[in-house]
């Protein structure tokens, strides 16, 4: 519906307009009258109107003159002219200055003023729609630049590139250079994979999306930088010095609109930007290294100690396995203790080392258990989580340790009461049928059936005997499977997830996740990565 505003100090005239126009129906609707120029202007100063109709001679401000401010100040806005017959020269002139259409007073005709309305109405329309095509192309043309150019400084920061190539990225998008150096920080969302989790923002895409919109709106009034989406909840930032002060009010933003936590990693300050993967490195060790810290916000490459992971062996494994067998609680929590302590005062050790000894300790626990029939996997999880996912989704060495304070006397009450495999005749059987049919949908009535007990005593008695639920060993049995499989990389993934008793690949990805703490095609790229450089090794 188009918005009219009628212009006439003829009182009559206005009636006669105003009962005329609305037999268009909803095509157009009259917003407002005024009886010179001067009360026109102040209507459409408070309301955007689509078409005027004006009379030439009012009083005060003449159709000639409003007509000219509409022109300077409304372009988009259409103007009829209302005439006598001895205003033909005035209609001369208002044709110049851009009127869509005049109309001779005594001679209105209503079919004839809808149509002249409607064919005005249509070419409003029409430039309306043109105008927006042409934005959205504009916008969409816009909006493919930015990505592109987002994608190839993805690229330079994450492989080496050469000099051509870096150039290429500055002239392709106009990127003018860092007279004065550059310097790389990563962003990190924190919690992410927790985040990721409890679903709060729908999508891991719209996550990124609402935590980089914010940022780029936050830098602009920083002056020259670069912002490049990454991936697992990371941004690159690349800026002549990021100050503490900018960095703090982009984290302070975040946790205001968004209610989410920011940490960052900054490199040292490079001399250009064709170092910009080693920058990259640099800040990437930088944020891997608030590992130490949990309590911090940045992390600077700079004042990072220089790391080396060969000096700093956590214990004697005969050690750790004595104190296991003897169950010796205390002495066990000690020796973690001792060990943290010495990493948190030491700091040289790189994360990724710290992890891997963590996992030779699980190592440890899980040997001990498999000598007596039993699984790591068995033991009840803490905080309803497992001791590999632990390790790999933790964000700090405090947060690891704290796990384990509670994981360990888990561990010992499970081992102390199920590590001797003591179990009754028909939990054994049902173990030996779930170990047997792990590919087929399976249903605990049909396994009670089996033994011939019910369903709710079966449930019980095998709780009381293996210290877990039916559901919860079958999943750890198809786990134990699915990592089998998942060594061999002709087996697609679908596939391993058939052979474990999963119908949807998504879901088993899912399941498998909550006990890895990594989705099985991670775990596979992890695995064959190992056993490729073992096979370097040896030959």
């Amino acid at each position: 519906m188009l918005r009219l505003l009628i212009v006439d100090d003829e009182i009559l005239v206005r009636i006669g307009l105003k009962t005329i126009i609305p037999m268009g129906g909803d095509e157009f609707e009259i917003v407002g009258e005024a009886s010179s120029g001067v009360e026109a202007l102040a209507i459409l100063e408070q309301t955007p109107c689509d078409i005027v109709l004006t009379d030439i001679r009012m009083p005060d401000m003449d159709g000639l003159e409003l007509l000219k401010h509409i022109h300077e100040r409304w372009p988009d806005t259409k103007t009829f002219i209302l005439s006598n017959h001895s205003d033909f020269s005035y209609v001369q002139t208002a044709l110049r200055l851009g009127a869509a259409e005049y109309i001779v007073k005594l001679e209105i005709e209503p079919a004839e003023l809808m149509r002249k309305l409607r064919d005005v109405r249509d070419k409003l329309l029409g430039e309306r729609e043109k105008r927006l095509e042409a934005s959205e192309l504009a916008s969409k043309a816009s909006r493919y630049g930015r990505e592109v150019k987002e994608k190839r400084l993805r690229e330079l920061l994450l492989s080496p590139a050469t000099r051509r190539e870096t150039d290429d990225w500055l002239a392709e998008f106009e990127v003018a250079p860092f007279p004065s150096g550059l310097t790389v920080a990563l962003v990190q969302i924190g919690q992410y994979e927790q985040l990721l989790a409890n679903n709060r923002f729908q999508s891991e895409l719209l996550l990124q999306f609402t935590v980089g919109n914010v940022l780029t709106e936050l830098l602009k009034k920083y002056g020259r930088n670069e912002l490049a989406t990454l991936d697992d909840g990371r941004f690159a930032l690349l800026k002549e010095q990021p100050n503490p002060d900018m960095l703090e009010e982009m984290r302070h933003a975040v946790q205001t609109f968004l209610k989410l936590s920011l940490v960052f990693g900054v490199s040292r300050p490079q001399h250009g930007v064709y170092t910009l993967n080693a920058a990259y490195e640099e800040a990437r060790e930088a944020l891997e290294h608030l590992f130490y810290d949990g309590g911090a916000h940045v992390s600077y490459r700079a004042e990072m100690p220089a790391c080396d992971d060969a000096a700093a062996e956590p214990w004697q494994e005969e050690t750790l396995e004595r104190l296991i067998e003897e169950h010796d609680e205390a002495g066990l929590l000690k020796l973690l203790a001792d060990w943290v302590r010495e990493l948190q005062e030491r700091r040289d050790v790189r994360p990724a080392a710290v992890r891997e000894m963590w996992k030779q300790l699980v190592n440890s626990f899980s040997r001990t258990l498999k000598a007596e029939g039993a699984d790591i996997y068995a033991v009840p999880p803490h905080e309803e989580r497992y001791p590999y996912r632990t390790i790999r989704q933790a964000e700090t060495l405090e947060e690891i340790h704290d796990w384990f304070r509670g994981w360990i006397p888990n561990f010992l009450a499970y081992k102390r009461e199920h590590g001797r495999n003591k179990w009754r005749t028909e939990v054994q059987t049902v173990v030996r049928l779930i170990a047997e049919r792990l590919h087929l949908p399976l249903k605990v009535s049909d396994l009670a059936g089996e033994v011939g007990f019910t369903e709710n005593y079966l449930s019980i008695l095998f709780k009381k005997e293996t210290g877990e639920t039916i559901t919860d060993m079958m999943t750890r049995m198809r786990m134990k499977k699915a990592r089998d499989l998942l060594r061999d990389p002709e087996i697609k993934i679908y596939e391993v997830s058939e052979r474990v008793g999963y119908a949807d690949p998504n879901h088993f990805s899912r399941s498998f996740k909550q006990l890895e703490g990594m989705y099985p095609t991670e775990y596979r790229k992890l695995v064959l990565g190992k056993l490729q450089s073992q096979r370097i090794v040896q030959n």
